[in-house]
C-alpha cells in the first residue's frame, strides 16, 4: 500500500496496517531538511523538489503539500529598523522578515474600510499549478494542495488589530472582503484539482488556545456561510477537504462539519484538542490529523516523543479516520532526532 492509498483508506474509515502520517504545507522547514538529510541535501537547481521528496522517503511519510504558485514577491525597499528587505506579495501587502522573528506586516492592503471596499484581489488565471501536477505524476504521496480562505489570510493582509476592529465597525465591507478572498482561493483550489491533487487543504486559523478569535456567533452569521459555499464547490470535484486551524475549536466543530470539511488538522493538545476524545464525539463525521505537540519535538527527549506517539496511535487508530502528524508543521527549532523518533514509532506500530 502506498501513501496515497493509505491516506484514502483512513478517510474511508478503513484501519490500515499502520496509520498514515505526514504534514501539511511544506511540512518541514529547510533547517530541518538539511539536518535530517545531511550530505544527501541537494544544492542544485531542482533541490527544492528533490529534498522534499527525499525527506519524506527517508522518514516514511505519506503526504506531500503543494501549491498553485503565483508571481514572485517584489522587493520594494529596506526596513529602516531591521535593515531587512521589504517585499510586496501578489495580494498587495508589504512584509519583511526580521532577524530571529516571524514575518512582519509593513504596509497593509488598506488603511481604511473605504480603501478595503475598493481593493481587488489578483487574477489567478495565469498562476502555475505544475508543482501539484509534478508531485502527482512522479510520486505515490497523497498530494494535498494548500490554499487559504478568508479569515486567516484576511488578518495577515490587514494586520490583526485592524482586522478585528473592522469586524465590528464595517461588517458589510468585511463580508465583501471575505468573499473576494474566498473566490480567489476557490479558483486556486479548482486549478489544483485539475492538476491532479488528491485533496484540498484550507489553512484558516480561527482560534487561540482558549477559544475562537471572535464570537462564534459572528462566524456563524458573517463568515461560515461564505466558507461553506467554497467547500461545496471544491467537493463537486470529488476531492476531500482538509481544514487547518490552530487553537481550541471545540465550540465550532459542529459548524465546521456543517460547512462540509472532511478532515480537521492541527488538533493541538495544548488547546484541549485531543484526537481520541474528538474521535469519540465526532468520528462519524470527521477524520482528524495531527496532535503531536511541536514543543515536544523541540524540548522533549526521544523517549518522551516515542511514548507520546505510541500512546496516541494506540488510542486513535481504531476504525481509521486518523492521520498522524504534528500539531502544525515541523519548525526549525524542533530536534531532528525527535522527528525521526516520532515517524519511526508509527512504522513500528504494526498490527
Amino acid at each position: 500500500m502506498n501513501g496515497r492509498e493509505r491516506v484514502l483508506s483512513a478517510l474511508r474509515r478503513i484501519e490500515t496496517s499502520r496509520v498514515p502520517l505526514g504534514e501539511i504545507g511544506g511540512g518541514y522547514t529547510d533547517t530541518i531538511i538539511q539536518a535530517v538529510l545531511g550530505d544527501k541535501y541537494d544544492l542544485g537547481s531542482d533541490g527544492y523538489f528533490l529534498n522534499h521528496q527525499r525527506i519524506r522517503e527517508l522518514l516514511g511519510a505519506d503526504i506531500v503539500g503543494a501549491r498553485v504558485v503565483g508571481p514572485a514577491v517584489e522587493i520594494v525597499g529596506t526596513h529602516e529598523d531591521w535593515g531587512t528587505e521589504t517585499y510586496k506579495d501578489y495580494w498587495g501587502a508589504t512584509h519583511t522578515q526580521p532577524p530571529d522573528a516571524t514575518v512582519q506586516l509593513v504596509d497593509p492592503i488598506a488603511h481604511s474600510p473605504e480603501e478595503l471596499a475598493s481593493w481587488q484581489p489578483p487574477n489567478v488565471s495565469h498562476f502555475d499549478s505544475t508543482q501539484v501536477a509534478r508531485w502527482k505524476d512522479s510520486s505515490a504521496f497523497f498530494v494535498l494542495a494548500t490554499m487559504n480562505a478568508g479569515f486567516d489570510l484576511g488578518y495577515e493582509l490587514l494586520g490583526f488589530e485592524r482586522f478585528m476592529m473592522w469586524t465590528l465597525q464595517a461588517r458589510e465591507t468585511m463580508k465583501q472582503y471575505y468573499e473576494k478572498l474566498i473566490e480567489t482561493n476557490l479558483s486556486m483550489a479548482l486549478m489544483s484539482a485539475e492538476a491532479g491533487a488528491d485533496g484540498i487543504l484550507i489553512a484558516d486559523d480561527l482560534a487561540f488556545n482558549t477559544g475562537t478569535f471572535v464570537d462564534p456567533e459572528y462566524l456563524r452569521t458573517d463568515y461560515f456561510p461564505i466558507l461553506k459555499n467554497m467547500i461545496s464547490e471544491i467537493k463537486k470535484t470529488g476531492l476531500p477537504v482538509f481544514f487547518h486551524s490552530d487553537g481550541d475549536l471545540r465550540n465550532i466543530i459542529p459548524d465546521l462539519i456543517d460547512c462540509g470539511i472532511d478532515v480537521l488538522q492541527s488538533c493541538d493538545p495544548n488547546a484541549n484538542m485531543d484526537i481520541p476524545t474528538l474521535k469519540g464525539e465526532y468520528g462519524q463525521d470527521l477524520a482528524f490529523m495531527g496532535n503531536i505537540d511541536v514543543d515536544l519535538l523541540a524540548n522533549g527527549t526521544v523517549q518522551q516523543v516515542e511514548n507520546t506517539t505510541r500512546t496516541l496511535i494506540q488510542d486513535a487508530r481504531s476504525g481509521g479516520g486518523f492521520i498522524l502528524g504534528t500539531s502544525n508543521v515541523v519548525a526549525s527549532y524542533c530536534q531532528p532526532e525527535n522527528l525521526k523518533a516520532m515517524y519511526a514509532m508509527a512504522h513500528k506500530e504494526l498490527k
